[in-house]
């Protein structure tokens, strides 16, 4: 679990891709003089720039990598939800097999090198085979109907289901349509409109009326006939809708105690999975296919039958045992995760990240890193293919780690699902989230509805997730029986078990794909770092589509949620209402899948490049530096970061991240900026995870 207190504090423990790069650089000082370490690569500090032939990153500037299957190569980077350089446009590609990514200007053929064309639809130097046509003068007889045998008319595509089982979201069962471009309704048919969707831009057919529409494409939205999978039209920050669930949990309180072994069922998620059979014990190696254009990847482990509880490192220290996938493989044979090596202070260079504590359940989400967001998107999705893994928990790690017991061979089972999510992310995406009140000073769905504080909550809420393209869908309000009130109104945040009150209490999660915050009065701790909890995550990410485990939702102080000394300014020190949002937005960022930019120690970052680190050596206060732990691991207290000394992000050295939604602590002098809370990378995290449409 991963804590926020008036800290955020962090307990866990990390590890990352086997890298068998051995020139792949984590830290700057690895470079040298002049040099810095981007995304895995060393290169000369430079302003970031697209368009220059490539083979490798490192001809690329700092920000930019190299698309080796565009012609010649191409230096650029993912723009969804990101800015180009000057001189250079966004150019979604997303539906001929690439992503949305920065691309050369140009307004004359001659503006483009060899292998492009200025595509007048685009405005930009790309492959003649992404340049979409002007169809305006055609109306298309099989636009948006099932695909012929023979193949959808000349310059149209097939735009099937991925694989068997798992439907295409934008055209169920397949059809056919065309690349294009939103912003140049001529590059539809006369019969057709444009729409940028969750895995491309793609024609249409028009619609005035519901009954204009047939097929899977049945609704009339927006004057496009859409499928009812289709993903939301989105423009942050939006009116969400909010609803009463009614009552979630059993009437009467347990009458048996916890069983760590079966500490929830196995349920089933909301989207469809991939399947093994049954449960897996640990050491079983699972294969699964990616069909082509797969934008995340997301392993679930629930615990059927899990005996050992804890393992024990260094004869003291007492951890959860955590379940996380090992020796990750994709169809080439490169080993992409590997659990057991020293993770680097930075991951944003390597594949694959794993942090903090999972157990009984998890789910691993890829990408999560800076690395695997620019390398998926310019090859248009995963590698499709045959990948597989090892089922795999700290128990089973434990028998080849010589400070760690017990040493025999366990035989935790675990029931296997993977989910994958079709497409690569847009620049908005739609979050559903459903609130519980177990505590708080809102006492119930009810008085919710017409509770200005929370309504005040709910619109911060908004504005926070705006920055990453978030629109707020279906809000659902849920009550909670009285024992679980009382069980869990002040939940013990120290205790990290499967039966611990916080795991516990998220098994009352309802079934479904939605964020679920579980409201509480306060949280036992005793940490000793002298700050208070205020709110707390189940892991990272959460078992998205999955209710009713042990992981499936994030807890949040709500005894302040209230508009007394709130203003029309967003304030999270005097508005109670304000702050409740922050907490919310953080524990919410964890369950999407994101990390603390810098751990309270000030020695391990997240695995994002364009997030500023704070290292506690060099930007903590002089006098307190000689306590940092990389200075001193003994020291005790350690000094912990704070987020006033990490608000230099252009400085030497680096010090930035302290105004972070995602940064350990809560801001204690300052307000947020909503507009600059999150990078474009943690967007793009955010936005590939399977609770987003």
């Amino acid at each position: 679990m991963r804590t926020l207190a008036a800290p955020i504090a962090a307990l866990g423990l990390w590890a990352c891709s086997g890298d068998n790069a051995p020139s792949r650089c984590t830290l700057d000082s690895q470079c040298g003089t002049g040099r810095i370490c981007d995304t895995g690569t060393c290169k000369t500090a430079s302003t970031r720039t697209v368009g220059e032939a490539c083979t490798t990153d490192a001809a690329c500037s700092v920000g930019s990598i190299c698309a080796t299957s565009m012609p010649g190569g191409l230096c650029t980077y993912s723009c969804s939800g990101d800015t180009c350089p000057s001189g250079a446009v966004c150019t979604d590609l997303r539906a001929s097999g690439s992503a949305m990514l920065c691309s050369k200007a140009c307004s004359a053929p001659t503006d483009c090198r060899s292998g492009y064309t200025c595509c007048p639809s685009l405005g930009a130097c790309v492959p003649q085979a992404s340049c979409p046509p002007n169809r305006s003068g055609a109306v298309s007889a099989d636009l948006g109907k099932a695909c012929p045998a023979a193949g959808c008319a000349a310059g149209e595509i097939c735009a099937a289901d991925p694989s068997p089982g798992i439907p295409n979201p934008e055209f169920p069962g397949g059809a056919c349509t065309a690349a294009c471009n939103p912003n140049d309704q001529t590059t539809c048919p006369a019969n057709g409109k444009c729409v940028s969707t969750s895995t491309g831009s793609f024609c249409f057919p028009s619609c005035t009326v519901p009954t204009d529409c047939s097929g899977s494409l049945a609704a009339c939205v927006a004057g496009a006939c859409r499928s009812s999978s289709a993903s939301p039209s989105c423009t942050p920050p939006s009116t969400p809708n909010v609803v009463v669930g009614g009552t979630v949990g059993a009437p009467a309180a347990p009458t048996t105690a916890c069983d760590p072994a079966h500490a929830a069922p196995v349920t089933t998620p909301s989207l469809p999975a991939q399947t093994f059979g049954a449960p897996k014990v640990v050491g079983d190696t699972v294969q699964f296919n990616v069909p082509p254009g797969t934008g995340s990847i997301s392993i679930l482990s629930q615990g059927s039958n899990v005996p050992r509880a804890t393992v024990t490192l260094n004869g003291t220290q007492i951890i959860p045992n955590s379940v996380v996938p090992n020796l990750v493989t994709d169809p080439s044979k490169t080993v992409l995760f590997n659990d057991l090596p020293a993770p680097p202070a930075d991951g944003s260079g390597v594949p694959v990240f794993y942090g903090g504590f999972s157990p009984f359940t998890g789910m691993l989400t890829m990408p999560n890193t800076s690395f695997s967001l620019e390398h998926t998107a310019i090859q248009g999705g995963f590698t499709p293919g045959t990948w597989s893994f090892q089922v795999n928990d700290f128990a089973l790690e434990c028998r080849q780690v010589n400070n760690c017991t017990p040493q025999t061979q366990p035989t935790d089972a675990y029931d296997i699902r993977v989910v994958l999510k079709p497409g690569l992310p847009a620049a908005t995406g739609t979050v559903d989230v459903a609130f519980y009140f177990v505590g708080g000073n809102v006492g119930s769905a009810a008085a919710a509805q017409t509770d200005a504080g929370f309504a005040r909550m709910l619109q911060t809420l908004g504005k926070f997730y705006a920055d990453a393209g978030l629109c707020l869908g279906k809000v659902t309000l849920y009550d909670v029986p009285a024992w679980a009130k009382t069980k869990f109104g002040v939940p013990n945040a120290d205790d990290e078990s499967a039966c611990g009150d916080l795991s516990q209490m998220f098994t009352l999660a309802a079934p479904g794909n939605q964020i679920n915050f579980f409201f509480v009065t306060g949280f036992k701790s005793s940490a000793g770092t002298g700050l208070t909890v205020v709110g707390v995550d189940g892991t990272i990410p959460g078992p998205s589509s999955v209710g009713g485990n042990v992981n499936s939702g994030a807890s949040v102080n709500g005894s302040d949620l209230s508009i007394t000394g709130c203003t029309s300014a967003l304030d999270i020190h005097a508005c109670g209402a304000d702050e409740v949002a922050y907490i919310a937005a953080h524990e919410g960022g964890h369950f999407m899948g994101l990390f603390h930019t810098t751990e309270q120690t000030g020695d391990v970052f997240d695995p994002m490049s364009d997030t500023p680190t704070c290292a506690c050596a060099t930007c903590a206060p002089t006098s307190q530096q000689a306590s940092c732990l990389s200075k001193n691991p003994s020291a005790n207290p350690p000094t912990l970061i704070r987020n006033e000394a990490c608000l230099r992000p252009t400085g030497t050295p680096v010090c930035g991240g302290g105004d972070n939604l995602m940064f350990w602590l809560l801001p204690g002098s300052f307000n947020p900026n909503p507009s600059s809370i999150l990078s474009a990378h943690q967007g793009q995290v955010i936005r590939s995870n399977l609770v987003v449409r």
